[in-house]
């Protein structure tokens, strides 16, 4: 990616671990020494609504927190796909959960597409809840935005405390995801 200032989108429906999987990148992005903003968006009926998290990662000063272009985006299911693919910057990379949007030849788009079979890879590592973090490897592997070391780093500081049984089945998702591309 060549931007000096990339705007990512992460969308999906509640329950998918959009949140959580923004709150890895910023951590993620401390680590790395970048500047960061990120904001979350939850749907009203949060589980099973949109929810959308938008991060900012600069090495100068973000002069804003508003996205209005994303210039990357994983997108986890076919709504947000529908939703939200037309707000997305042209030509940008573009990392979709296979598993639940389907990408067949009729589809057009001016994006870079990357389909990851997320979804079905995560209930074959046995915890489809870590399809997102699955994402997030496939798509730091497709950018180069950030060194792996840092998306893990970020991972131990989300997973604090009562959550440190979740860290390891998803570092294993991050790498699954990123050897996947």
């Amino acid at each position: 990616m060549t931007d000096s200032e990339i705007n990512i989108m992460i969308a999906g429906f509640g329950g998918q671990g959009v949140i959580l999987a923004g709150n890895v990148l910023a951590y993620a992005c401390v680590d790395a020494g970048k500047n960061v903003c990120a904001m979350a968006s939850y749907g009203a009926e949060v589980r099973g609504g949109t929810a959308k998290a938008l991060i900012s990662i600069s090495d100068h000063e973000i002069d804003s927190p508003v996205i209005e272009m994303p210039n990357l985006a994983i997108i986890m299911n076919a709504p947000s796909f529908i939703k939200y693919i037309d707000t997305i910057k042209p030509g940008s990379p573009v990392i979709v959960n296979s598993s639940l949007i389907n990408m067949d030849k009729t589809t057009t788009t001016k994006h870079d597409i990357v389909g990851v079979d997320a979804t079905n890879f995560a209930i074959k590592m046995g915890n489809i809840k870590v399809a997102n973090i699955i994402m997030l490897g496939a798509m730091i592997k497709k950018t180069h935005i950030l060194e792996p070391q840092s998306v893990v780093n970020g991972m131990k500081r989300a997973f604090y405390k009562g959550k440190k049984g979740l860290y390891y089945i998803n570092e294993s998702a991050f790498r699954a995801g990123y050897e996947l591309i």
